[in-house]
């Protein structure tokens, strides 16, 4: 059997004058010609080999093959209609997708701010938690397309771009469980003799040398599974002061002889050159300090 040869200007015709009812209506409603119209549905009716209407005078009535035929025809209708819809839309959405790797110390406001205001510019971000050494070899293999991470002491390279960001401030904190009041102020040494809850890979050196204090460290780096941590008095945290953790239970700053003021960690924006979503990142990156100042 050969196969049937048809055209999507037939089927819209076929459907278009079972809708109206009339070729007239049709031509109108399509913008053809009547006779344009007329002719699509000879051409459809040659080559499926039967009639789809009866022609009375002016009017048109369907033939039985036509009845089962215009279910189908309709149903194939929507489906090309939602087609079309969706290939206009490619273009745009095709290119809209942003992913970013994040150091655990990110606010979250800031990364909720972003997020919210790029939905509003129809643009879809992927987030995604890491150390610095893991950011860079996302971005190093195109798995991210930027990251925020804490800054070190050293050059990117050619391999990397970065820009500042700002600054998260830094505390110590414990539940009452592990240190009393009245131990209190602590000096380093008796920190670094208690279990140290930390939220960075040992394997990451630079932010590791930075934050780690205790030679006995437990890593979680979800911060509901480090809130578990200190509530439950396994250790103690060197940690943003963003989240809050004296709001935790039985958890509080700890007084130490170092004191607490002024501790802070710088957070930089980082990126690949000759990423092909450049455009994007761009906008990105602009809109991302004013987010950081808003929610600091």
């Amino acid at each position: 059997m050969s196969s049937l040869i048809y055209s999507f200007a037939q089927l819209e015709a076929f459907t278009a004058v079972v809708e109206y009812g009339s070729l007239a209506k049709a031509a109108i409603k399509l913008g053809k010609d009547r006779t344009t119209l007329r002719d699509l549905i000879d051409f459809l009716e040659d080559g499926l080999g039967y009639p789809l209407f009866l022609r009375e005078g002016r009017s048109l009535r369907l033939t039985p093959e036509g009845e089962q035929l215009q279910r189908q025809a309709h149903l194939l209708m929507r489906q090309v209609k939602a087609f079309e819809a969706f290939a206009k839309d490619v273009p745009q959405s095709a290119t809209q997708g942003l992913s970013l790797v994040y150091d655990p110390f990110t606010p979250r406001a800031f990364l909720q701010a972003l997020i919210r205001n790029m939905a509003s510019r129809n643009r879809r971000l992927t987030l995604i938690s890491a150390s610095r050494d893991e950011a860079e070899q996302m971005l190093a293999r195109g798995q991210a397309d930027l990251g925020v991470c804490q800054a070190r002491n050293r050059s990117v390279g050619h391999e990397m771009e970065w820009r500042a960001l700002g600054a998260i401030d830094m505390d110590f904190y414990a539940s009452r469980l592990l240190f009393a009041d009245d131990l209190q102020p602590l000096s380093l040494l008796e920190l670094s003799l208690a279990p140290q809850v930390i939220m960075h890979a040992t394997s990451d050196e630079p932010v590791a040398r930075r934050l780690q204090i205790s030679g006995n460290t437990v890593r979680a780096n979800e911060l509901e599974m480090v809130r578990a941590l200190l509530e439950a008095g396994v250790g103690w945290g060197f940690l943003p002061t963003h989240f809050q953790a004296s709001h935790w239970q039985n958890v509080q700053p700890l007084r130490t002889e170092v004191g607490n003021q002024g501790i802070s960690q710088t957070m930089v924006t980082i990126w690949k050159p000759g990423n092909d979503k450049r455009m994007m990142m761009d906008e990105t990156l602009a809109l991302m300090p004013a987010l950081w100042r808003a929610v600091g």
